[in-house]
């Protein structure tokens, strides 16, 4: 009993010398951890380069797809993609809004973007009195940003150098909010894109009266002119050229597949269909509103 006693204090002593002993050793070593932010370095040059932080956009290779505002969970990225009035034939984005405080960082914007447009950064500096100032205008509303054109065969895309767009973005902490944005509720304004009525202008017109009289190759020719043009794949076909095929050749039947198009494509869609099979625009230039899908098989 007695030999077991002392084997016990000899033990406790041994393992009490052996901790304070490396508590000891670190008295002298340098410190690896220092106070924020008194860091040698920005720490942002310290965090690995997968880390989520503030989202960025390079709006000058954005297709306007909407594939992000689509995946994103919580709804905090807006976009607004509407008709040139200048340029019918051409669509311009309107409203790019990105609401970083609401972002919880999860990566699923970034994975579907065709063109790598939008990207996390290394930045997360963000203390504001005025959560308004979180939310992002990558688009100025006077000043509508025409949409990228992916070059046939292109692998790869020439992207301004990371966090540099972002870090114009953030403004100091005691800076008045925005005055685009409401006054905000529970804390955070959310911005709130334009929503497409749905009619006809125009350009939309003009378009049905071209499809009066032609064949199915014209046809398809002018449907293409009616869809978004950002070959973004979301209507299942993999170009705007496949799928207004596809309903010129009547292999297809559901004219709302364009998402970035939104409401105003598919009215414009029905208008073309409607005017090419009866050979007169409509009053108004509003078609009676034709089934979207199939009809289900009995």
């Amino acid at each position: 009993m007695a030999i077991a006693y002392v084997d016990n204090i000899e033990k406790t002593v041994g393992s009490f010398w052996h901790g304070m002993s490396i508590t000891l050793s670190h008295l002298f070593r340098r410190p690896t951890t220092v106070q924020y932010p008194d860091t040698p370095e920005p720490l942002r040059d310290c965090l690995p380069a997968r880390y989520r932080g503030f989202l960025e956009v390079d709006i000058d290779i954005c297709t306007g797809c909407l594939a992000c505002e689509k995946a994103c969970p919580i709804g905090c990225i807006k976009i607004a993609v509407e008709k040139d009035p200048n340029n019918p034939k051409q669509r311009v984005m309107t409203q790019f809004d990105l609401d970083e405080a609401k972002c919880m960082f999860c990566g699923l914007c970034v994975e579907p973007c065709p063109t790598g447009a939008i990207q996390h950064t290394r930045e997360f500096e963000g203390s504001v009195m005025d959560l308004r100032n979180l939310t992002f205008r990558w688009v100025d509303p006077a000043k509508p940003q025409p949409l990228y054109k992916v070059p046939k065969g292109t692998q790869a895309y020439l992207r301004k150098p990371l966090a540099s767009l972002v870090r114009t973005k953030i403004k100091a902490w005691d800076a008045p909010g925005p005055s685009w944005l409401p006054p905000p509720k529970d804390g955070i304004a959310a911005p709130t894109a334009k929503k497409k009525a749905g009619g006809v202008d125009a350009a939309s017109i003009e378009l049905a009266k071209r499809a009066i009289g032609v064949d199915r190759k014209k046809l398809q020719v002018i449907l293409e002119e009616a869809q978004a043009g950002t070959d973004c794949g979301e209507c299942t076909y993999p170009t705007c050229h496949d799928y207004s095929d596809a309903m010129a050749s009547g292999k297809e039947a559901r004219t709302n597949l364009c998402s970035p198009g939104g409401a105003e494509t598919h009215a414009t869609t029905l208008l073309i269909i409607d005017s090419w099979k009866t050979g007169a625009v409509a009053a108004g230039g509003a078609p009676a509103p034709a089934p979207a899908t199939e009809p289900p098989k009995a």
